[in-house]
């Protein structure tokens, strides 16, 4: 990734650059729903000096230096650890961060209030170098610390929340941009060698246009002084067309290595399979071989209520040493196992389906009735429930049902030695964090309004999901 970075022009001004202070400036772009956008290029004009630069992404980080002039240089954009302020910030209840990592590996968060008490923790054993967008919730005003820690490295920001949260929690909602990725290539119009002189104090204008619904849109215009380094987020009037319920941008379906071919769906940040796997081998050709006992060592698949002709619709169902493929278990966000899933496909763990529920709870288009954790019937198919008169439930008034296109199916599922229950009642899914002989699931009822939070013993048969890499 390019940045550009003020160098000498007049040669009597070498003995100062000692002392020449760094000045960068970075930017981000949001839309009207305060959802991240791609800057399609950013224009940088010095409103002093008369000059003006374009930076095409993936530039998105201009370093200038007080009394100098510009050369491009190849680099990274951001530094080795660094979170950029939250937005928006004084908050109420709920705000986004972006932070920046250069190197790839374990990453800490952790948020303290005033008096240092620990409020809420995340982490992960491996986050890849690139921008990452999260989100905060804090159910207490007051001011409080995100700190970052790497490899010794920290960051910290401090924010303050007015109030009208619910839980405290921190939130991974993706990645915003790739860093030092060599596969994105400045589009045409990116900058060469310039001239241009800068001065700290100088007046300078930035202003980002982004494609958004087909049409490129013009930013705000951000004007001031500028005298320190920054981030700018440049703000957009327009709206994304929300991508929910629409197959996956670039994958609209997925095949496994039997053949068989998967629709995709995405809903917020995160491109999931429409269906339940139904392979029968893994993605290294190892066969999965078919169950008629259960095992906590040895994987096995069934087919839903013991008949073969539901598997195309409602897919297998697999004991947990079948989803995981030897892999170890993960509570990490993404989770890294790719297990039964297709390559370039994961086994999602809790924390990623803990993000989808979120999502799902946020959209109001999503939540029936008053209460914001009845989102099941948003997420469950049209057909196949046993009805309930429950209102709100998955099986009542199934039309009604699916409006993110999740499309969960009730496979039922296999819990003993040739016993199978609940085909048309229940939906479960495995995912990767475990707990001793236990793991964690994901239940929907047809008489349930919400998606229940479960765990069971490995040994039974349960649906998967894979998500998108």
């Amino acid at each position: 990734m390019k940045r550009l970075v003020f160098s000498s022009i007049i040669a009597v001004l070498m003995p100062l650059f000692a002392m020449a202070q760094s000045v960068p400036v970075s930017f981000t772009g949001r839309d009207a729903n305060n959802r991240w956008v791609q800057l399609d290029r950013v224009v940088i004009t010095d409103l002093t000096k008369g000059w003006s630069e374009t930076i095409v992404w993936p530039d998105t980080t201009l370093t200038m230096q007080n009394g100098t002039g510009i050369y491009d240089v190849e680099t990274c954009h951001g530094a080795s650890l660094q979170l950029s302020q939250n937005n928006p910030n004084p908050f109420n209840g709920s705000t986004d961060v972006l932070l920046s990592v250069a190197d790839a590996g374990a990453v800490t968060l952790e948020i303290t209030d005033a008096n240092g008490r620990i409020v809420e923790t995340w982490c992960t054993a491996s986050l890849p170098a690139a921008r990452h967008q999260f989100r905060i919730s804090l159910s207490a005003a007051g001011t409080y610390v995100l700190t970052a820690r790497q490899n010794g490295k920290t960051a910290s920001i401090k924010m303050v929340n007015n109030g009208g949260g619910k839980d405290d929690g921190i939130e991974y909602a993706g990645i915003v941009e790739t860093m030092c990725t060599s596969s994105l290539q400045p589009k045409s119009g990116t900058r060469g060698n310039t001239t241009n002189p800068f001065n700290i104090g100088d007046q300078m204008e930035y202003i980002g246009y982004a494609t958004i619904n087909g049409e490129e849109c013009e930013s705000q215009h951000v004007t001031q002084a500028q005298e320190v380094s920054e981030t700018f987020l440049l703000q957009f009037a327009e709206a994304q067309a929300s991508l929910d319920g629409q197959p996956c941008p670039g994958t609209p379906t997925v095949t496994d290595i039997d053949g068989n071919v998967y629709n995709t769906v995405q809903i917020g940040n995160q491109c999931w399979m429409r269906e339940n796997v139904r392979t029968t081998h893994y993605a290294d050709s190892t066969a999965i071989p078919a169950g008629d006992s259960i095992s906590l060592t040895e994987p096995y698949r069934y087919a839903p209520n013991n008949n073969e002709n539901n598997i195309s619709i409602y897919g297998y169902l697999y004991n947990w040493a079948a989803v995981m493929h030897g892999a170890s278990a993960s509570t990490a966000n993404p989770s890294g196992v790719q297990g039964i899933c297709p390559t370039g496909w994961h086994v999602p763990s809790d924390a990623e389906w803990t993000q989808l529920t979120n999502y799902v709870s946020s959209q109001s288009e999503y939540v029936c009735g008053s209460n914001n954790v009845s989102i099941a019937k948003s997420l469950a198919a049209t057909t196949g429930w046993q009805s309930s008169s429950n209102a709100c439930s998955v099986g009542n008034v199934q039309s009604n049902n699916n409006a993110t296109g999740f499309s969960v199916v009730p496979a039922g599922n296999y819990y003993s030695n040739n016993a199978y229950g609940a085909f048309g009642y229940y939906a479960h899914f495995w995912n990767t964090t475990e707990y001793g002989s236990n793991a964690s699931i994901r239940f929907f009822g047809c008489y349930n309004t919400d998606v229940v939070i479960n765990r069971d013993n490995k040994y039974v048969g349960y649906s998967v999901r894979c998500l998108k890499d």
